[in-house]
């Protein structure tokens, strides 16, 4: 399956090819009897890691050496199947040079798996950097952990595809001197055959620490760094956990290790992960400036949340308001600058002027240059429209109700006749609620 490329000899050059790195993790060593149990492909272009994916593989059978790989017959029951993926892999190593740490024992194994399913391929161009290693290397022994030593890596999560694929790409410039070292291949870059893929991923979390940067930012450095084909109906139950994980304002390696295993059943990155969070945290911000009236404790309470999401300065614009606003109407925020003037036609014409940013406002008007004030910067991450002083007679002159850039949900009533009003993700609906656990039926003006 493998034409391997070597540092001296005849054969194709490959200047500029991508190179994607491949690890396995198995049942055992021998591939007529033994399955993947997970796999890990980063693509590698110009010396610098553009993808990552990784997924375990149900393998039909007991999962093997699980004091080694840390993978238990539990993670990988629903897990897909090699025939589910072998479509995403084959389209990951296409049109790139394959590389992999002793890269017979990954061949072996594709080989096998390929087999099986009847699939035939021409060979494709490939690097073992153990091979490189002998070459350049002056070591006791070849192992991945000892070259990264000697070249001066960190080796994370040895023994877990994604680890061990993250550590090789770190290595592979450093021994081919960072492209100035040529390779010669016995074959080009053949095209490998295309499949459909049958199943999403599901990802892995493994050997969490806390640290100086805390549990969050471990969880996310143990999942790839974007999965772009995950399952997106795992949201809800993440964000569901998430909520209550951080009810107590802290979090612990148990929980932390939970919300991993959520994430990686719906196949998550940590990308995806991480976007969770800002909706997790934008639905906060929601929920406390419903009234525009937050209190210092409120705010240290929403700071702890952010900081133990990794995400401190989530709520850094937020100014504390000791007093409630009883005035009604829409609501829009008015960057420093905007002239008491036009504040007050925008109050004379029923708006609501608030102190913060939250997805329930009409606008946020900015005078000249106010656009990367950190509230105006907000304002345009959650959605909401920033509009120039100069065009306020504009927002005078619609007469719709404000539709924010949000899910489906309960958000402050744009009438202002109740504090909620539903909105379903496209409109706004009958359904309100004068903020006490109660619901009423307010039918919208036609």
């Amino acid at each position: 399956m493998f034409g391997y490329g070597e540092l001296a000899g005849h054969g194709v050059a490959l200047p500029g090819a991508p190179y994607a790195i491949i690890d396995l993790e198995t049942t055992g060593l021998t591939p007529e009897e033994d399955r993947i149990v997970e796999i890990a492909i980063a693509r590698l272009e110009n010396g610098r890691v553009v993808d990552e994916w990784a997924t375990l593989i149900d393998p039909g059978r007991d999962p093997g050496p699980t004091f080694l790989h840390h993978i238990s017959a539990e993670m990988v029951a629903g897990a897909p199947t090699f025939r589910d993926i072998v479509g995403e892999v084959l389209a990951r190593l296409d049109g790139a040079v394959v590389v992999a740490h002793h890269a017979p024992f990954e061949e072996s194994f594709l080989d096998a798996e390929l087999g099986r399913l009847g699939i035939a391929t021409e060979p494709v161009p490939a690097l073992c950097t153990l091979r490189l290693s002998r070459a350049v290397l002056a070591s006791p022994n070849y192992k991945l952990a000892t070259c990264c030593e000697i070249s001066g890596i960190s080796l994370t999560d040895a023994h877990t595809a994604l680890g061990d694929v993250r550590a090789t790409a770190l290595l592979l410039p450093k021994l081919l001197e960072d492209g100035r070292r040529e390779v010669y291949f016995p074959v080009g870059l053949n095209p490998l055959p295309r499949y459909a893929r049958l199943a999403g991923p599901r990802t892995r979390v493994t050997n969490l620490r806390k640290g100086e940067d805390g549990w969050m930012r471990s969880l996310l450095s143990k999942l790839p760094f974007s999965m772009s084909d995950h399952d997106p109906v795992g949201a809800q139950p993440y964000l569901d956990a998430l909520a209550e994980a951080l009810a107590d304002g802290r979090l612990t390696k148990e929980k932390t290790r939970r919300l991993g295993r959520i994430a990686g059943r719906a196949g998550m990155g940590a990308a995806q992960v991480a976007e969770l969070h800002r909706r997790f945290l934008d639905g906060l911000r929601d929920a406390a400036l419903a009234d525009d009236f937050v209190m210092p404790e409120e705010l240290r309470a929403l700071t702890t949340t952010a900081v133990l999401l990794d995400v401190p300065e989530a709520f850094s614009d937020i100014t504390v308001q000791g007093t409630a606003e009883t005035v009604a109407g829409p609501r829009v925020w008015c960057g420093p600058s905007v002239p008491a003037a036009v504040r007050g036609k925008l109050q004379e014409a029923g708006y609501r002027i608030v102190l913060n940013v939250s997805r329930g406002l009409v606008a946020a008007v900015v005078g000249d240059q106010e656009e990367g004030l950190p509230k105006a910067r907000k304002a345009e991450e959650l959605g909401v429209p920033l509009i120039p002083v100069s065009a306020v007679n504009t927002l005078l002159g619609e007469h719709e109700l404000p539709a924010p850039v949000a899910p489906a949900g309960w958000y402050a009533d744009p009438t202002g006749r109740f504090v909620y009003r539903y909105w379903t993700g496209e409109s706004w609906t009958p359904h309100a609620s004068p903020g006490d656990g109660s619901t009423v039926t307010d039918p919208l003006p036609g």
